[in-house]
């Protein structure tokens, strides 16, 4: 709840304060759902709408692409409002949009003209608003934008052998989770997307209660306060869907599967290891940042780091990386992709990879180390709030994978509180049992050679 100050003396003191704290470049909360990042610097101005539904809240929780076709489809429309504001200015700026599986995020610029700021951004809002409110594009130009879709899912997935082959892993791994589909969809899928549909998911999920703005360019809190108020806050109000099949408590079996394949785009072989694990949280509210903590220590080139052992040490490697893929509170979705050096086997690298996190959950990252990695968050966070373009990028992200702003506000209060103690829960998980996959990827004529070799 926002409170109203009604002395002049008070409003002139929180003006001064205001416009301060843009100097400065700190994001500002001028309403429940609407953020301004100030840059009296920027030669454009930003509004940025990120709505907290993606590709996992399709229908039954299969995700087949009707978000990704919607976030095409927001950018057609017969509204006046659209249609005004398309041709008067937004020509001279750039528009777009993406989609994850948690959330679709839509963002327009234009140029930053001093005297006509007021006047852009209230185009700009009157166009979100507008499409958070309803969703009209014209039949043929909705079946156009289909034809679209389908020749992004060409290029990016059909196309593409890597991206099949992480879809093939992601399904052996988690077969009953919307997580393992790609965003964009099937084919047949595509082909059979219709209006309907699209609009019953804008209906769903399209809300003021479910979207977050964040407003960037040489803009003042004050400029913004009434248009939110004005477009954003008069938006009915819509109690956002519950999502109780998907925030339900899973458990994974262990398994041990392992996928094989052989592409001419591959020049070196390669693998890539995916474990899915459930842990106990002793520091719940401390997990997110220890995850950051140890992903960041495991991609470093610090002693101990996985390019130090596999790299530098055992020298089975070329390169190594970790990643994480978020999934839920308590589980722990890791991936670690390596180019092996020439003559490396394969499983050689899987069981010195699984040997690695064993060890390491034995010994844990030791106090020294830690302390090196929350100094390097610390000065990592304040550099952020010191640049209104990393704040918005860095903002912008967290909205996107559906995290709060008080946790956002208070990142480096919780990378402070980590600790080698905070850090042993996921450890234990990473080096314990759960379910995994290997895949190796191999050049085309060296999988021949090893077929014939074996005939």
């Amino acid at each position: 709840m926002f409170v109203r100050f009604r002395t002049a003396t008070l409003g002139v003191l929180l003006a001064c304060l205001t416009l301060g704290r843009a100097l400065a470049g700190v994001e500002v909360r001028v309403a429940d759902n609407v953020f301004v990042v100030p840059d009296p610097k920027a030669k454009v101005i930003t509004v940025w709408m990120i709505v907290k539904a993606g590709c996992r809240d399709e229908e039954a929780g299969q995700c087949r692409g009707l978000a990704h076709y919607l976030e095409h489809l927001m950018f057609l429309g017969r509204g006046a409002e659209q249609a005004s504001a398309q041709s008067m200015f937004f020509a001279a700026g750039q528009t777009n949009a993406f989609t994850s599986m948690r959330a679709t995020s839509y963002y327009q610029s234009v140029p930053a003209r001093e005297a006509t700021i007021g006047l852009d951004l209230e185009k700009l809002f009157s166009l979100f608003a507008h499409r958070l409110r309803e969703l009209n594009p014209p039949e043929d130009a909705a079946r156009r934008e289909r034809n679209v879709v389908l020749q992004e899912f060409n290029y990016r997935q059909s196309d593409s052998f890597r991206v099949r082959f992480n879809t093939e892993l992601n399904t052996m791994l988690e077969p009953e989770h919307p997580i393992h589909q790609p965003v964009i969809g099937a084919r047949a899928d595509i082909a059979n997307f219709t209006v309907e549909a699209a609009r019953a998911f804008h209906e769903r999920w399209y809300s003021r209660d479910n979207a977050i703005f964040v407003v960037y360019g040489p803009v003042s809190p004050a400029d913004v306060r009434p248009l939110a108020v004005k477009y954003i806050e008069t938006l009915p109000e819509k109690p956002v869907p519950g999502r109780a099949w998907l925030d339900a408590l899973r458990t994974f079996e262990p398994m041990d599967a392992t996928r094989q394949g052989a592409d001419a785009s591959i020049a070196r072989t390669s693998i890539q290891f995916e474990k899915i694990v459930r842990f106990a949280e002793p520091f719940p509210d401390r997990s997110d940042a220890a995850s950051d903590i140890l992903f960041d220590y495991l991609n470093s080139e610090m002693e101990g780091s996985l390019s130090d052992v596999f790299v530098e040490g055992k020298r089975l490697a070329t390169g190594v990386e970790i990643s994480r893929t978020p999934f839920g509170q308590g589980v722990m979705w890791s991936t670690v992709r390596a180019n092996l050096e020439e003559g490396v086997a394969p499983e050689t690298m899987k069981t010195a990879i699984a040997a690695y996190f064993r060890e390491l959950a034995q010994k844990g990252v030791d106090d020294a180390m830690v302390e090196r990695l929350k100094r390097r968050r610390a000065r990592d966070v304040k550099e952020i709030s010191n640049d209104p373009r990393r704040t918005l990028a860095d903002l912008t992200a967290w909205f996107s994978e559906s995290g709060a702003y008080a946790d956002w506000q208070k990142r480096a209060e919780d990378f402070a509180s980590v600790t080698p103690q905070t850090l042993a829960p996921l450890l234990r998980a990473m080096g314990g049992p759960g379910r995994q996959v290997f895949g190796v990827l191999e050049p085309l004529e060296g999988a021949r050679r090893m077929v014939e070799s074996s005939q």
